[in-house]
Order: C-alpha cells, then structure tokens, then sequence
C-alpha cells in the first residue's frame, strides 16, 4: 500500500508542531482529489514500542491526560470549539437566507447585547462599519453574532453546516474518528434533560455561539479541513484518503485511488468569490489578522485565524488556509491546543507546511494594522 502523505510536508508539520511543545494536529488536504498530504498529532509515541511486550505502565503513559494522551489522535478524533475558522460557513448560510448580501454594511461597536447578554469581540475591539469581506479581513464577531441571532428559529445555519460535512464522520480510510456535533434545540435540551449541571437549555445565546464556532459545536481538524477544501473547490465535499495506490511485488500498480464525493454544497460562485478575497485579505493585507505572518509570503493565500474558548482551559489556537488563493490546490488547518491566538501559534505552523509544500520561503514584514485573533 503505497500512502498519499507528501514525506516534506509530513516533516514540517510535525517538526514545528513538535517544537511548540503543546498538544495539537495538523491536516493537509488535496482540495480536489480529498488525498491527504500530510496528518499529524502531537504528542506522538514511537510504534516501535508494539514490537515487543509492554509493561503497564507503558500502557497507561499512553492513555496518560497529564501526558496528554500520545496515542490519542487529535487530527481526526479530536472534538473541539473551533472559533473563527467556521465564520465562512456562517457567512454561506447568512447569504442563502438573505439576511445579507455581500455590501450589507454593520456597524461593529466592539460588543452588541443580544437579549440582555453582551457579545464581546476578542478585547472589545471596534472594527466600524464592515461589509463581508472586511468582516473576515478583520474578523468581526459582532458580524457573526448578528447572523446567529438572526437565523435562529430556523435550522438555516445547523443545515449549511451540515452540508459541509459536519456532525458526521468524514469516512477517512483509518480508524478512529469523531463524528463532531452540530448543535441543535433537540439536542440541546434533551442534554440538559439528563445532565443538567453541564447543559444548559437551547436560548438564543446558543445560536449565536455557534455562529462563531463555539458553544456546544464541535469538530475535528479533519473535518475543518474537508470543509475548506469543499469552499477551495467550489462546493464539492471529497472523502479524504491516505491510501494513494496498492502495488504488487514487484512495484506494479494493482489498483488506485480515485476521488470519492459524499456531498455538493450549493455554494453561488459570486458569493465564494467575495469569502475567498475577505479570506485573502485577512491573510496577506496588511489589516488582516495574519498579515505579520503571511504578508510576506510569496504565494497568495486565503486564511482564517481562530481562537476557540475552553472550560478551564487556556485558549485554543487555530489557522485555517487554501493556497493559491485564485486556484485552490491544498486546504490546511492547524490546531493547537492551549496555544492562544490563532495568529501566534497555529499560523506559523501553518506557514511552516506551506513553505515546505510550495518551496517559497516567506519574507519578514513590517508594519500591519491589523487585530491578533
């Protein structure tokens, strides 16, 4: 069995994930074919250890939390809050209901009460009046806070994310994934139900939780990144697959491994067009939240920062991208779990794979404007 991982892309991934010294995952994903060029989790462990008995206690540093659990694989089992790297999802559904268009203008104060609770911006901070290009650019919550407030009642965000693959497992050809949660009132309320000392009931609050990536919304870096790689393509969700081809003996190719749809989100060219180049802008302009990472890289690129929230945890670090920005060919998105903002930590880990895979490297810059997120 001949693997799809590209051998650099795997060794970057993994090295600059290795070297923060936090728990995380990264997925590198062909956008059009759903092969997957690099996968990783950290803390890792040695396979060879299975080559000869093991003791207890070896078993259990396996398992270990304190040792943050080698052998649990985050990339594809992993369940999280994933912040603001759900925003375009939110963005599809908001434009199909036509609660916006791509010029309807809010003005972002920094904080907006919704049924006498304040949503808050990362560090309260005004943007102004933002269209949806520059809500991503500069990633307004309050944006975002609007569209949850305004489609709840409706199943119109639960759908569209469906539709990108959420709440299911991907079908990955290895064992061991999530199937993730898309929350709904149903499910909210039958939780609180059975466990109410740890649910809450379905309230608006909720809607517009979700709307953002957080809340009881989960997933995994695997399914984030069929999710880009569904926007970088068009609309077409792929099953990813490690497996690129069985040969004989003899280096024969006996069979191979042939793209696989398991779903078409029915995303309007026009309003792709206006996600990918608020994305661009947030990565590479210089009032983006990664222009200090990627401003100087010289492949133009769409990309998301997001800082999830965690109980009793610090915060979790996410960056989401697809390169070249005009004509997607890999989806990327890295996790790192009590890594802060997505800008500090998950970012350049990202960059990291994209040099690797393009071999560019970037340029330092100066200057930038815009908000760590």
């Amino acid at each position: 069995v001949r693997l799809s991982l590209d051998q650099g892309v795997q060794l970057a991934g993994e090295s600059s994930l290795q070297s923060i010294g936090l728990p995380g995952a990264f997925v590198v994903m062909d956008v059009k074919t759903g092969q997957i060029l690099g996968l990783g989790s950290n803390p890792t462990f040695d396979p060879s250890i299975f080559t000869r008995p093991l003791t207890q206690k070896q078993v259990d540093d396996l398992y270990d939390e304190d040792l943050d659990a080698p052998l649990f694989d985050r990339a594809i089992g992993g369940q999280y809050a994933v912040g603001s790297i759900f925003k375009p999802v939110t963005a599809l559904a908001g434009l199909d209901a036509g609660l916006i268009t791509p010029s309807t203008v809010v003005n972002d104060a920094g904080t907006i009460t919704i049924a006498d609770q304040p949503f808050d911006n990362a560090g309260k901070t005004p943007h102004g009046p933002v269209d949806l290009r520059r809500s991503l650019e500069v990633s307004s919550d309050v944006y975002y806070y609007i569209l949850g407030r305004d489609m709840n009642g409706t199943r119109q965000l639960q759908n569209w994310a469906g539709d990108f693959g959420f709440g299911r497992a991907t079908g990955i050809d290895i064992p061991g994934e999530s199937e993730g949660l898309i929350p709904t009132p149903k499910w909210v309320n039958e939780a609180h139900a059975e466990q109410p000392e740890f649910y809450d009931r379905w309230a608006i609050g909720q809607n517009v939780q979700f709307a953002i990536g957080q809340g009881y919304f989960q997933a995994s870096p695997l399914q984030m990144a069929v999710a880009y790689a569904a926007l970088g393509n068009g609309g077409t969700v792929l099953r990813p697959k490690l497996m690129l081809q069985t040969e004989d003996a003899a280096g024969r190719i006996i069979s191979e491994s042939e793209p696989e749809v398991t779903g078409e989100v029915p995303i309007d060219p026009a309003d792709r067009q206006v996600i990918m180049e608020g994305l661009h802008d947030a990565a590479q302009s210089p009032e983006g939240t990664s222009y200090k990472v990627f401003g100087g890289f010289p492949v133009k690129i769409a990309g998301k920062t997001g800082t999830s929230e965690r109980t009793n945890e610090p915060d979790q670090s996410w960056y989401a991208a697809l390169a070249p920005y005009e004509n997607p060919e890999i989806a990327v998105v890295v996790t790192v779990e009590r890594g802060g903002f997505g800008a500090d930590t998950a970012a350049p880990v990202t960059l990291q794979i994209l040099q690797e895979y393009f071999g560019k490297q970037a340029r330092a810059v100066s200057g930038g404007t815009g908000s760590v997120e």
